[in-house]
C-alpha cells in the first residue's frame, strides 16, 4: 500500500479543500461580475430615467424638494433593492448548500 491509512485520509482532505477553494473563487468571481454588471446597469436606469429639473413647491406630503419628473429614481431605488435581496437569497440559498 502506498499511504497509510492517516496519510490517505490526510490527502483527501488536502484534495477536498483544494476542490472547495476552487469553488469558492468561482462563486466568487462570478457574484462579483453579477455585481459589476448591476451597477453599470443601475447606472444606465439612473441615466434613462432621471430628470434634470428640480421643484421646489411645498405638497401636502412635505416633498416640496422632490421634482414631478424623479420618477425615475423611485424606479431605480426599487429596482435596486429588489435586485439586491434577489442576490442576497441566492447567495443564502449558495450557502446553505455547503
Amino acid at each position: 500500500m502506498k499511504y497509510s491509512k492517516e496519510e490517505a485520509l490526510e490527502e483527501i482532505r488536502r484534495r477536498a479543500g483544494i476542490i472547495r477553494q476552487k469553488h469558492d473563487r468561482k462563486v466568487t468571481n462570478i457574484l462579483t461580475t453579477t455585481a459589476g454588471f448591476t451597477l453599470i446597469a443601475l447606472f444606465a436606469v439612473i441615466g434613462i430615467f432621471s430628470g434634470s429639473a428640480i421643484s421646489a413647491t411645498p405638497s401636502a406630503y412635505g416633498a416640496f424638494i422632490i421634482s414631478a419628473e424623479s420618477g425615475g429614481y423611485v424606479l431605480t431605488a426599487v429596482l435596486g433593492f429588489v435586485l439586491g435581496v434577489v442576490v442576497t437569497l441566492l447567495v443564502k440559498q449558495l450557502k446553505k448548500k455547503k
